[in-house]
């Protein structure tokens, strides 16, 4: 842990606070995503409600930035706690914050000793948007388990009535898991597979443990381990739930049904079986396989679902990085939008002016 230095020293500012911060954080390694979600736990820890503990990614960025004149205690304590600090070192953080603050000095003052002091915590207004009214919050919740369960039941009567060597039961349950979180995954996979009945496939209850294993490592995969930080990471996360799926639903198979189920995959089972491989690491080799370009498959047109309720109704993603990327407009759409500078001459960017048609006209 690096040593904080003597609170009040000569010389000592905001913007050393953030640069000995800073360098707090280098030698911990985390992203600011992960330091958000730290802050959260260490906050839910304090009695804070988990849906409003976890400060928005900018929130803790800002408060790394050099030419600060105002710096919040309380997020700076939360922060240092986050990184490993325990009470006694946040509160040297603190108090060395404060005498700064009262002593006046600032590494880039923006206002003149006449003006008032700097506004209190709520002038300061936070990134994340105002927390959806709690009636509304719970009929988005239930919209999304329908949507989940319904994409599942999907998923399980095409695949019926196309005999596919795949399941893609699971795009529900996936796509549950990382918006809302792994025990709302859980309610979908469970629904889903007992339900299977009614389209025909009453042979997927049994399964439900399956999607049960799936919601989980999805789940606490993104909101635990910050795995949706960026596109490397969910790869492995779709592997991981592959495998954790094909190691439970290979021993189910074999003890309900002797490995032959009656899906559409028997047939990658029976081409295994024929090179005389016996039928345990037949339905365990098919199991694997199928499962992998599955989960793949399933995961990342979950991400996309996800991806479009963040852009199209703005569903929250702080805790996922990688739809946050993914659902940023490219710097060309944003120079060409509503957001682009005008021109002096109104050409456009090159000072070309456009024809008739609304287009540019070759260089």
């Amino acid at each position: 842990m690096t040593a904080v230095p003597t609170p009040g020293e000569e010389g000592d500012s905001l913007d050393r606070i953030a640069a000995d911060l800073t360098s707090l954080k280098a030698a911990d390694g985390c992203s600011f995503a992960q330091l958000g979600r730290r802050v959260g736990t260490v906050r839910v820890a304090r009695g804070v409600p988990a849906e409003a503990a976890s400060p928005p990614r900018s929130t803790v960025y800002d408060l790394f930035r050099p030419g600060r004149t105002w710096i919040d205690t309380a997020l700076l304590r939360d922060i240092v706690r986050a990184l490993g600090a325990d009470e006694s070192e946040a509160d040297r953080w603190v108090e060395r914050c404060v005498r700064v603050r009262r002593s006046g000095e600032r590494a880039h003052p923006v206002r003149t000793e006449a003006e008032p002091p700097a506004p209190p915590v709520p002038a300061r207004a936070p990134a994340r948007p105002p927390a959806a009214p709690p009636t509304r919050k719970k009929r988005t919740t239930m919209a999304l388990l329908l949507g989940g369960i319904l994409l599942n039941l999907l998923g399980i009567a095409v695949v019926q009535a196309l005999d596919l060597p795949i399941f893609l039961d699971m795009v529900g349950t996936a796509a549950t898991a990382i918006v809302l979180g792994p025990w709302h995954g859980v309610v979908v996979a469970l629904a889903g597979n007992l339900l299977g009945f009614t389209v025909g496939v009453p042979a997927a209850a049994p399964f439900a443990l399956v999607n049960v294993a799936g919601a989980l490592v999805w789940g606490f995969g993104v909101h635990r381990f910050g795995m949706g930080d960026d596109i490397r990471q969910f790869f492995a996360l779709n592997l991981i739930a592959a495998v954790v799926c094909a190691a439970i639903g290979a021993p189910v198979g074999l003890l309900l049904f002797g490995g032959f189920t009656g899906h559409g995959f028997d047939a990658v089972t029976s081409s295994i079986a024929t090179m005389g491989v016996p039928v345990i690491a037949a339905v365990f080799s098919a199991n694997l396989l199928t499962s992998l370009i599955d989960k793949l498959l399933t995961g990342f047109i979950a991400l996309m679902i996800f991806v479009w309720l963040h852009g199209a109704v703005r569903v929250p993603a702080t805790h996922m990085p990688l739809v946050e990327r993914l659902s940023a407009p490219s710097p060309a759409l944003e120079g060409s939008g509503r957001g682009a500078a005008p021109s002096t001459h109104g050409f456009g960017r090159l000072g070309r002016r456009p024809d008739r048609s609304g287009r540019m006209p070759p260089r």
